[in-house]
């Protein structure tokens, strides 16, 4: 029976085979980054930094294009900004802290439910 079976150094399946295993291996990481990332950046967090960077380029561009208007160095203006905006960015990052319920005051929680009166056990044992 004659039949090709190529040459006898050859084994595997050349660069393809390399690829896809790689890919494989790397799909799942993709999804999960992608899936993490899409959480990140639909948290409240995301949008506070988004809506400050927002807020803080209108108002540099407003400055840099008066300062412009004016002839004033435009240069300075812009580090200018660029360091308020650093600033606003930090403290938005930083925030105002956790969160916590406020303490009860002793007036509020110390009240307790009132209980009816006790009730009186009949004990054989005992003397009257």
């Amino acid at each position: 029976m004659n039949f090709h079976a190529g040459a006898r150094y050859q084994r595997g399946r050349g660069l393809g085979s390399i690829f896809g295993g790689l890919m494989r291996g790397f799909t799942p990481l993709l999804s999960k980054g992608f899936a993490l990332g899409k959480k990140i950046l639909s948290s409240d967090l995301a949008k506070n930094i988004g809506s400050t960077l927002l807020e803080s380029g209108t108002h540099a561009v407003k400055n840099l294009t008066a300062d412009l208007l004016e002839g004033n160095d435009v240069k300075t203006t812009a580090q200018e900004e660029l360091n308020q905006a650093k600033k606003k960015i930090a403290s938005t990052l930083r925030g105002s802290g956790r969160k916590r319920k406020k303490a009860c005051q002793k007036s509020v929680c110390s009240v307790k439910k009132k209980r009816g009166p006790k009730r009186n056990t009949f004990n054989l044992l005992e003397d009257d």
